[in-house]
């Protein structure tokens, strides 16, 4: 991870994790690897601030003619704009003046990389976009609190605050669409918009074992004892085949870069089981959270993307209770499982840029 701001601020340079996920780096997946670290209340967060930057292009001593070619192929090739680093928006070396953040809340196991094929489409709309990581995954600590929403919520005000971001156009995936929820409803001043894809706020059956792995003491005895050999195997068979209606459609290699990537926090990370069994027992995944929904201002443009096979979120039951209990919300349902932006990022990112630039 490279720390390359040296502007005066608020955020620490000293990462204090010592944590080193695999990344390959020649994947397109892995373009946005290199972040900051930073002291909050309940630990260290990692985290990356993507700022547009104008493209530019070279091109060698050639004739007229070849250049007018290299020129309306870079067209082609090329963005407008590039994600650019930044610690905050105070950095000495900003390029742009004026600033639409939008803020990635990812779910449940997937970490922040989660985010990483929309980061472009969104910086191509002149948006600047925050990802990290929430406590207990990828690259952020695991520290010993309870992981409810209230805490993941704090993480991320917390964060906008040492960044000095007033507000921001929202996203929230699977869990972190639940915790978008609750920021909508309790801090709307803070929201101009909300995006959410799969949110985890439905009330859903859960499977028996998660019943099992959460029920007071005897639970958590239980996961420590089957709970990582379970994931890992689950994880070699199936292959994320709860969250990919077809897997034969993606590049392999994307999965493989998921399978690595969870794996290692299974097996390597510090408190990451722990940090999910937490999360898995105060976070109600199969009560839902509705009752935060009357809370969501009217004035607040919504946007709900669900996926037609998803079988963690499904549609038939999250349609209609989304649209009876948040009725200023625009419902999209899209061909894919709940791994919206690894089945269909090009779909997904067109729905969400599409709706922030209105």
């Amino acid at each position: 991870m490279s720390n390359n701001s040296n502007n005066n601020d608020n955020s620490d340079n000293d990462d204090g994790t010592g944590l080193d996920p695999p990344f390959d780096k020649d994947h397109s997946i892995e373009l946005y690897h290199d972040g900051f670290y930073t002291k909050l209340s309940n630990g260290v967060t990692f985290y990356q601030l993507f700022e547009p930057q104008l493209s530019t292009t070279t091109t060698s001593s050639v004739d007229a003619e070849q250049q007018q070619q290299q020129q309306q192929q870079q067209q082609q090739q090329q963005h407008k704009y590039t994600p650019r680093l930044i610690r905050n928006l105070n950095d000495s070396t900003r390029k742009k003046s004026g600033t639409k953040v939008v803020l990635c809340l990812h779910g449940l196991v997937w970490w922040s990389v989660s985010f990483n094929r929309l980061v472009q489409p969104l910086i191509d709309q002149e948006f600047t976009v925050l990802l990290f990581d929430f406590y207990g995954r990828g690259r952020s600590e695991s520290p010993d609190i309870p992981y409810s929403i209230d805490n993941l919520l704090l993480q991320a005000c917390e964060l906008l605050d040492r960044l000095k971001i007033e507000s921001v156009y929202l996203m929230g995936y699977s869990m972190g669409g639940a915790v978008a929820t609750q920021f909508a409803a309790t801090h709307p001043q803070r929201i101009i918009k909300l995006c959410l894809l799969g949110p985890a706020i439905i009330p859903v059956p859960v499977p028996l074992i998660a019943k099992i792995i959460t029920m007071p003491y005897i639970g958590k005895f239980l996961f420590k004892m089957v709970g990582a050999n379970t994931m890992l195997n689950r994880l070699e068979t199936e292959r994320f085949a709860s969250d990919i209606a077809d897997s034969s459609k993606i590049d392999p290699k994307v999965i493989d870069d998921l399978v690595a990537k969870v794996k290692w926090q299974i097996t390597q990370k510090p408190s990451f089981l722990d940090a999910f069994h937490s999360t898995l027992y105060n976070i109600p995944f199969s009560s839902g959270l509705l009752h935060l929904l009357p809370h969501i201002p009217s004035n607040i443009p919504v946007l709900v993307i669900l996926g037609k096979k998803d079988l963690v979120i499904p549609v038939g039951i999250a349609e209609p209770t989304l649209k009876n209990n948040l009725p200023q919300a625009r419902i999209k349902v899209i061909d894919c499982g709940h791994a919206f932006t690894v089945e269909v990022p090009d779909v997904t990112a067109n729905l969400v840029t599409s709706f922030l630039c209105e």
